[in-house]
């Protein structure tokens, strides 16, 4: 196969980069998606233990997490800081 003249790999570099860039926004939103979507179940989830309605233990049943892992992410998102 022939190489490619300059101008095909400049137009080709630009294709690339912009694959890329669109690449990396999709990377980026999904992100952003995931970090709200833990924000918004463990926000939740520390009210419901904040109102017991729920123990800690069950929301790590429920979860599959440890009951320490439920603790700092309650204590994380919860709105009591």
């Amino acid at each position: 196969m022939p190489r490619p003249d300059q101008t095909t790999r400049t137009e080709g570099r630009a294709r690339i980069a912009a694959l890329k860039k669109t690449r990396d926004k999709i990377h980026s939103d999904a992100e952003k998606a995931k970090t709200d979507a833990d924000a918004e179940m463990w926000s939740a989830i520390a009210e419901l233990i904040r109102t017991g309605q729920v123990l800690q233990a069950d929301a790590a049943v429920e979860t599959g997490f440890t009951r320490d892992h439920v603790l700092k992410q309650t204590k994380r998102y919860s709105s009591g800081g």
